[in-house]
């Protein structure tokens, strides 16, 4: 009797950006008010999204995209930047990426336009034009209406992106959260632990396509929160007693 041959649809790498002045719990007080509202990266995390970029230099993705957050699309220019010639070279902003929360009223985002002139890379996803919102505003939602985000954008991906392909989603925290809970088929109100995501953190999830997968499975999470990139220039990261 043959074994049961793995056909891989997808190929997903759920990524969360480098380190912000956010991230580090301190003061904004004297930064602009686009800093204190799209909080960039510390120059430490300029060197982990460096450091990402190279982890994946010889690995073509098929996609990257991120959101319209400049910590995320700044993240993401490492990445294409580093791609081989036969990889993916554009970023693509997709405004449902976004982190859970934020009011159109505080902080309405970038235009399409201004977030170009900044990372030349981005193209916009399907069904978006430039005089959309590039950030969502979900300040009030509960996990479901988040968990249903999450799975509008894994349903764009995995409508476009099939047959092995490999595809880099560079968000945030707490949306790759929803994102992994959504990829998985887990409901996050019944869980009672936190898939933490550090900045620049990996997670790999592989998608088969039905009835071929491992165990009969067709998900399977390959690793979780991954930073191995970082160990050589940060050897005590992920030790550190808090996690931002």
């Amino acid at each position: 009797m043959s074994a049961k041959t793995n056909e891989i649809d997808l190929e997903l790498y759920i990524i969360r950006h480098g380190q912000t002045y956010g991230n580090l719990g301190q003061s904004m007080d004297g930064f602009s008010d686009l800093d204190r509202n799209d909080v960039p990266l510390t120059e430490k995390g300029q060197r982990q999204a460096e450091l990402l970029g190279k982890r994946f230099r010889n690995y073509p993705f098929d996609a990257i995209f991120a959101s319209g957050l400049r910590r995320a699309m700044h993240t993401a220019t490492f990445v294409a930047e580093n791609q081989p010639e036969n990889g993916a070279h554009n970023i693509i902003l997709h405004p449902l990426l976004s982190e859970n929360g934020g009011k159109e009223e505080d902080y309405p985002g970038l235009t399409f336009a201004e977030a170009k002139e900044m990372f030349p890379r981005i193209i916009l996803a399907d069904g978006y034009t430039e005089n959309d919102r590039m950030i969502s505003f979900t300040s009030g939602w509960d996990d479901y209406r988040q968990l249903e985000r999450a799975e509008k954008v894994l349903r764009h991906i995995r409508s476009r992106y099939k047959d092995g392909a490999k595809v880099a989603v560079v968000a945030h925290a707490a949306f790759n959260t929803f994102l992994f809970h959504s990829a998985l088929g887990l409901d996050p109100t019944k869980l009672i632990f936190d898939p933490h995501f550090l900045n620049t953190g990996v997670t790999k999830i592989v998608f088969f396509k039905k009835g071929t997968g491992r165990y009969d499975m067709d998900v399977q999470l390959v690793y979780q929160n991954d930073f191995s990139h970082l160990y050589a220039d940060y050897p005590d990261y992920g030790l550190e007693p808090c996690y931002f």
